[in-house]
């Protein structure tokens, strides 16, 4: 009877172990380690990008299988937050590192794991991928957020554009040139200076930037709590009362804001990137092509206005794969990771780059890859990177500190601000109470 217990007990714990075995096999690609990555679609053709990185990533490196899944830009961010707060992040991520990631403790430090050079990026944004000194992604890009003009109604007011691209301009240089966009097109429908997305407080962050406030947050506290902040708002606040900027600026996204642009209805706008370039000549294709109506626009590529005294600075950074463990990960899986992340951000990935109209960050990849862009904007977005400044290099206890705040109070009050139910007194002083409150 023992022997019979015993032989029933051995052929159910081989079950098990075959039944296990089967599961990991599904679970890891057939025996494969599987790697999995999260990502967006980066642009319009990235998807098609990414597969051609794996399947010569795969041909490599015959016992790691990568899957991946492209996230919406709306949706995306909240699921990977409830994934890595679950403890089961992907292991690759695409974006950039906070605070936050670095303090679930699942964020890897690529420190001293990478097997390339880091000497083959671009400084400055490999400093954005770095959080309190730690290295935690590459980047595939820098990004730009600016402004951008209206070719064709830049040239009926006579503005030299192109001095402006290589020169800049100061507010009161902006403020005497968009008041010559400000009245009707042919339509009859009103026209402005500039239209800007209102939804998110970017403008506000553009225009401070260059009021000498270059970094909203130190390791002390919100820099947004004196004169140059309330400056910077009184002159948004003008630009709405005068007529410059619509009085639905609060309500304007960025569908509308392209809508306008489309239509002929902003001199200047923002956000601006330099990807805007090839956009709008597709958008002219399917106008010539007869797929829809409209009248045909070309895109300028413009720096935000600085105030007088204060020096040009651009908004902008960098945008890669992080990578991320889960909890009982294996090192040999994390090394695997290591090795797809790399390949993820070489220099084949620069045809991201070149898609989005941006400078390569791969040194192998300067040269390789035609950038679609006018001629005129290329001059534009190598002054405006050039403008970039590193990150602050704050603690990641203050940067998560800055989350709060801008989500908190810089969101709100800026919508307060904009559509007019707060002065710029008011809005100072609910930055002065509450960044007290959150940073002390």
């Amino acid at each position: 009877m023992r022997r019979g217990i015993s032989l029933a007990m051995i052929m159910l714990l081989v079950a098990s172990v075959i039944l296990g075995c089967s599961s990991d096999q599904s679970a890891s690609g057939g025996g494969k380690d599987v790697v999995k990555v999260w990502t967006f679609p980066v642009h319009a053709e990235y998807e098609a990008e990414l597969q051609e990185l794996i399947e010569s990533f795969e041909k490599e490196n015959e016992n790691i299988k990568v899957e991946y899944e492209v996230l919406s830009w709306a949706e995306g961010p909240q699921k990977f937050d409830i994934a890595l707060n679950s403890g089961s992040p992907p292991d690759i991520f695409f974006g950039k590192p906070l605070g936050k990631y670095v303090d679930s403790g699942l964020a890897v430090n690529l420190d001293g794991k990478l097997n390339v050079s880091t000497d083959d990026y671009n400084d400055i944004a490999l400093e954005y991928m770095k959080v309190e000194g730690g290295l935690y992604g590459l980047p595939i890009y820098m990004f730009l957020h600016v402004w951008g003009g209206n070719k064709q109604m830049l040239e009926a007011a006579g503005i030299d554009y192109e001095k402006i691209q290589t020169e800049g301009w100061t507010w009161d240089e902006f403020r005497e040139l968009a008041a010559k966009g400000v009245g009707k097109n042919a339509a009859g429908d009103d026209t402005y200076g500039l239209v800007f997305q209102g939804v998110n407080e970017e403008l506000l962050v553009h225009l401070a930037m260059n009021n000498g406030l270059p970094y909203r947050f130190t390791e002390e506290g919100t820099t947004w709590n004196d004169e140059k902040i309330l400056e910077t708002m009184e002159f948004i606040r003008e630009l709405v009362d005068t007529g410059i900027m619509p009085k639905e600026t609060a309500a304007i996204d960025p569908a509308k804001r392209m809508e306008l642009f489309y239509n002929h209805q902003a001199l200047f706008f923002g956000r601006g990137i330099p990807y805007f370039d090839p956009v709008v000549e597709a958008h002219n294709e399917e106008i010539k092509a007869g797929k829809i109506e409209g009248e045909e626009v070309n895109f300028v590529l413009l720096p935000p206005p600085h105030n007088e005294g204060e020096k040009p600075v651009t908004l902008g950074g960098s945008e890669g794969y992080m990578l991320f463990t889960q909890k009982g990960a294996k090192e040999e899986h994390v090394a695997n990771s290591v090795k797809v992340l790399e390949h993820l951000t070489g220099a084949e990935a620069g045809a991201a780059a070149s898609a989005l109209a941006y400078g390569q960050v791969h040194k192998d990849a300067i040269g390789k890859f035609e950038v679609p862009l006018a001629p005129y904007n290329e001059t534009a977005a190598e002054v405006l990177t050039s403008h970039i400044l590193p990150p602050n290099g704050a603690s990641a206890e203050a940067t998560a500190k800055d989350d709060r705040f801008q989500s908190e109070v810089l969101a709100p009050t800026f919508q307060g601000l904009i559509s007019g139910e707060l002065t710029p007194e008011e809005a100072l002083e609910i930055f002065k109470k509450k960044g007290k409150e959150i940073f002390e």
